[in-house]
């Protein structure tokens, strides 16, 4: 006859009551999301403790730490419930969530014009995007993916390049007129530059990269998003640098113009990331999937984007 190996499981109930708490440092806060009370969620702590006889959290004036035990059982059981929840989405054919954190400018520019096709292949998925500045904290936030761009990655996540960011000087055609005759990049001197954020590596780079000397690429009007610093060019208030895979729709009605195509610069990339347990959700499986195709769709469509790429590639 067949022997069957009989488990010896921890309390279910008390696994799940400690991949909340730990994955908050927050016993009240694992309390809301299982809609019990704080007292039930360190019962269920003390259960598990017992049943394992170790420490799983240390309890400090300041919060909640794991223990080293916590720490390597925290991830596991992450993991596992998040297949679960996948399988049981796949069985029943329930609505599956997939929330995603996403920098301003590339969720106003290049992910929501789009999103509505990913909709339509997958109906069952619903995406909650959360747009701001500042990036994904996965330690303090419970998100399934992030959008970051290079210059804000963290180590150890699962980590997908989306697209790379080509950029170029952009701006309005009334502002064009005002160079020059025959400009060439030493005269944007003569304009404001416009960038995001306090630093203003892409005009630095891009400075660098064609070899202009008399731009101080240090000083211009700054704004909390490419998309804000985007639209202040089309108005004319300045130029600014635009990602090529961004400023088709405002290049094709002539809002914005680039004074030098030919001097483009490789600044940097997006990436999707994950943590590692959550990167294997169906869900993200199939958005990631999709991302990559929208960026090639993208750079197939555009002749400069897709010669760019290909120098790109013989260069590598």
């Amino acid at each position: 006859m067949e022997r069957t190996m009989h488990r010896q499981l921890p309390p279910l109930n008390a696994l799940k009551a400690f991949e909340v708490a730990a994955r908050h440092l927050s016993f009240t806060e694992a309390a809301e999301e299982l809609h019990v009370t704080q007292g039930a969620i360190s019962r269920q702590i003390k259960t598990l403790e017992a049943h394992f006889q170790i420490q799983l959290f240390e309890r400090h004036h300041r919060g909640l730490h794991l223990t080293e035990s916590g720490q390597k059982l925290l991830p596991v059981l992450s993991d596992v419930f998040d297949r679960i929840q996948g399988v049981s989405e796949d069985l029943t054919g329930h609505s599956q969530d997939l929330t995603i954190k996403v920098l301003p400018s590339f969720a106003v520019r290049w992910l929501i014009p789009r999103l509505a096709k990913f909709q339509e292949m997958e109906p069952d998925i619903n995406v909650r995007l959360t747009t701001a500045w500042h990036t994904v904290d996965f330690d303090k936030e419970n998100y399934d993916a992030g959008i970051l761009h290079s210059h804000h990655m963290s180590p150890g996540l699962h980590n997908t390049v989306i697209t790379n960011e080509w950029m170029t000087p952009v701006c309005s055609p009334e502002l064009l007129h005002k160079l020059p005759t025959h400009y060439v990049p030493n005269d944007l001197k003569y304009l404001t530059l416009l960038f995001c954020g306090s630093g203003c590596q892409e005009w630095g780079q891009w400075c660098n990269d064609v070899g202009t000397t008399e731009i101080n690429s240090n000083v211009g009007q700054s704004f909390d998003t490419t998309d804000s610093a985007l639209q202040a060019a089309a108005s004319g208030f300045g130029i600014a640098m635009g990602d090529i895979s961004m400023i088709d729709a405002d290049l094709k009605s002539g809002r914005l113009r680039m004074p030098f195509p030919e001097h483009t610069s490789l600044v940097g990339h997006y990436h999707l990331v994950s943590p590692k347990n959550k990167a294997n959700k169906p869900a993200l499986k199939k958005f990631r999937k999709w991302l990559l195709f929208e960026s090639a769709e993208i750079t197939a469509r555009n002749p400069m984007l897709k010669e760019l790429e290909e120098r790109h590639a013989d260069q590598s």
